[in-house]
């Protein structure tokens, strides 16, 4: 939210493009967690990418970050690390836990410096010490920082529940992990927090595989003349939902007609023919599969390919539907799949119109 707001308020581009990143990286994290969080007590599983280069992204999301609050945020990478090139451990819970450590620095030591260093402790061990320079915990003892519902001096109630470095602790312990803190010299605040190593061996390099058209290829041949833009009907209940597929479809070259329901769908298609349509499959009142059933009754209709959306796994049967999408959506997969369902379609609009 603070990046979005950032990007609103910004007229540079420069600065634009970088906070998009940031936000990029932030949003897929993001992601992960949601996705995950019903996992956070199993094993996280083990990704394979440098825990230097994973800091070095989240260096960029941070300053952002502090650079908004008036703050400033560095990084320190110790030679031993890059050396030793352990992977990152549970990429998506260490960004959850370094995101509240953040957020804990930037409400209580507004306009100061913070300071992550990543080494190595031990042969089995990553230490990671995040610090400030703000007024520290004066007289409290760090450890009921880490007390669910705890707030520091200082913090009214509109700052927050008191659950960020609760929440910290909860993930770390999941992740094998342990987190403490201490007094700065000369003032200040510490967050110590180790990891287990994670030493790995990276993938081989993938062998060629044939060519297929990037997504940058598809919108300039896509953007090349607007009569061929093929209009693709959606329909789903839920408007940020709606709104994002609806722009990611422009962005890639097509024309997108938008419905918060089946009973506005069906109204819709008295008036117009869609190349192609994609329904959410859970909607109130009437759902995706009931929506398929009215469209295939309707003569003009019949044939008009389908493709389901859901955050579900597609089911043993998706018939009646074309093509089963789940979320969180890949833009190069989703152009590929509209792509191959308006080739095998009838209903594709031949070039010459």
């Amino acid at each position: 939210m603070s990046l979005t707001d950032l990007i609103r308020k910004s007229e540079d581009q420069e600065k634009i493009a970088a906070l998009i990143e940031a936000l990029h990286f932030a949003a897929s994290n993001a992601m992960t967690m949601v996705e995950g969080g019903a996992e956070l007590f199993k094993q996280p599983k083990q990704e394979t990418i440098l825990l230097s280069c994973w800091l070095k992204e989240f260096e960029g999301l941070a300053s952002l970050l502090a650079n908004s609050h008036g703050a400033r945020f560095q990084l320190a990478i110790s030679p031993d690390l890059e050396e030793g090139a352990p992977l990152a451990p549970a990429p998506s819970y260490l960004h959850r836990t370094l995101m509240l450590l953040l957020d804990n620095a930037l409400k209580y030591a507004q306009q100061a410096t913070i300071t992550l260093t990543a080494a190595l402790k031990s042969d089995t061990e990553i230490l990671l010490t995040l610090c400030d320079d703000g007024p520290g915990f004066r007289e409290e003892n760090p450890e009921l920082l880490f007390e669910p519902y705890h707030r520091g001096e200082g913090q009214d109630a509109s700052d927050g529940k008191g659950l960020g470095l609760w929440s910290a602790r909860h993930i770390l312990s999941v992740m094998g992990g342990t987190i403490t803190a201490q007094e700065n010299t000369p003032h200040g605040a510490c967050f110590l927090i180790t990891l287990p190593l994670e030493q790995a061996r990276l993938p081989e390099p993938e062998k060629s595989k044939p060519s297929r058209p990037s997504i940058k290829h598809a919108l300039t041949e896509k953007q090349g003349n607007e009569k061929e833009r093929a209009k693709i009907l959606i329909v789903d209940d839920n408007k940020t939902n709606l709104l994002i597929l609806a722009e990611i479809l422009k962005a890639l070259g097509f024309s997108p007609i938008t419905a918060q329901s089946g009973s506005e769908a069906l109204e819709l298609l008295k008036h117009i023919q869609p190349d192609l349509a994609i329904f959410d499959i859970r909607m109130d009142g009437m759902s995706g599969w009931d929506l398929i059933k009215h469209i295939q009754q309707k003569k003009n209709h019949a044939a008009l390919p389908v493709i389901a959306i859901s955050a579900d796994d597609a089911p043993q049967t998706i018939a009646p539907f074309k093509a089963w999408l789940r979320r969180p959506i890949e833009a190069d997969t989703l152009y590929e799949l509209l792509t191959s369902c308006l080739a095998d379609s009838t209903l594709a609009r031949p070039k010459s119109q």
